[in-house]
């Protein structure tokens, strides 16, 4: 945790996973270790290709939601991407590109990728892509072995440190100079001591622990070996229906063969949801226009912090707001600064 460069990081580890004695309790420990050592060798390989001039694959976010494709050779994954973002691409990628995909005003940018491939430095990248977008897209092709298919791109998101169905909880470790471990959250199965007990194992005497939902000390342990990211995700099986047997950690299935028969409506409706976001469509005072491209909000903002994102002499200013909704037997209707507007209403921030 003291290591800033990649570099420091790995001899950290390394000099940690020499010392940790081989066991059957220290198996899962051990395993940890020796994935963040695979990771970090990967990202100092990457860092070593860019500044030696090699393919640019970042690829800056546009748009309200970033969706990253993802898939093996084959799969068909050029193809739902050509689908969705109405192109004609022919190939599959060498290298990221992008495409967008306009759904009742929100911007879905949408992110075609190399395919992925077992032991190859591009799957890294692509990885390391997907890692930075808001959600993913996954595709097998029924017309290939399935189960195949699934194997592997479940070993290679695990390897990522990807996480495609929602976690338990999440843990956040934020190291303090002085204060001792403080608890924010729910702990199970331990108590407060013995989590300073497992930190001070790992040399943290000092820290804000943050667990959203509830975690235990496995959990805890598994934060300070780097985060696992969840990314709301859905599998697309191309050509056909999958199986009963056959699934991705539980992650929603979409059955497609042709373009149109992907619904992409209720595609953009999961990722919402699953991001917790919602539309709030803006109203022109002088004009009475209603904006086609809504403010995406986190459910429970309020709508002076609505306002705040339109303009900030509109939140300096806020007065009041007029707000059309479907929920309301009468339109519109005044509200005052901590209203909190649901998915699809209107608002009119007066100031």
């Amino acid at each position: 945790m003291e290591a800033r460069s990649p570099e420091e990081k790995l001899i950290a580890l390394q000099e940690f996973l020499s010392a940790v004695p081989k066991h059957k309790g220290t198996e899962r420990l051990r395993m940890q270790v020796t994935r963040q050592i695979a990771s970090l060798r990967r990202e100092i390989e990457e860092r070593k290709k860019r500044k030696g001039g090699g393919e640019h694959f970042f690829l800056e976010k546009e748009g309200d939601i970033q969706v990253v494709l993802l898939g093996l050779p084959g799969s068909g994954k050029t193809e739902v991407f050509n689908c969705l973002a109405g192109l004609s691409v022919l190939d599959e990628p060498r290298k990221p590109v992008p495409g967008v995909r306009i759904w009742e005003g929100v911007y879905f940018q949408l992110v075609n990728t190399p395919p992925l491939i077992e032991g190859a430095d591009v799957t890294s990248r692509v990885l390391a892509l997907a890692r930075n977008a808001d959600a993913l897209i996954v595709v097998i092709n029924t017309r290939m072995d399935v189960y195949y298919q699934l194997s592997v791109l479940s070993k290679l998101l695990e390897e990522g440190k990807i996480a495609v169905k929602k976690p338990r909880c999440t843990v956040t470790i934020e190291r303090k100079a002085t204060g001792g471990i403080v608890l924010v959250g729910r702990l199970v199965g331990a108590t407060l001591q013995e989590l300073a007990a497992l930190l001070r194992d790992y040399g943290v005497h000092h820290a804000i622990v943050r667990i959203e939902g509830e975690a235990t000390l496995d959990d805890v342990e598994e934060a300070l070996f780097g985060s696992t990211l969840y990314k709301p995700t859905l599998l697309v099986s191309w050509g056909g229906r999958l199986a009963d047997s056959a699934s991705l950690s539980g992650v929603p299935v979409v059955s497609a063969s042709s373009c149109e028969s992907l619904d992409f409506s209720s595609m953009a409706h999961y990722f919402l949801r699953s991001l917790d976001l919602i539309r709030v469509y803006t109203r022109n005072p002088k004009t009475g226009v209603v904006e086609t491209r809504p403010v995406l909000v986190k459910r429970g903002t309020r709508v002076v912090e609505v306002a705040k994102i339109i303009h900030s002499d509109l939140y300096e200013n806020f007065k009041f707001a007029k707000v059309w909704s479907t929920r309301f037997e009468f339109n519109p209707r005044r509200v005052g600064r901590d209203y909190v507007p649901e998915d699809g209403d209107v608002v009119e921030i007066v100031a």
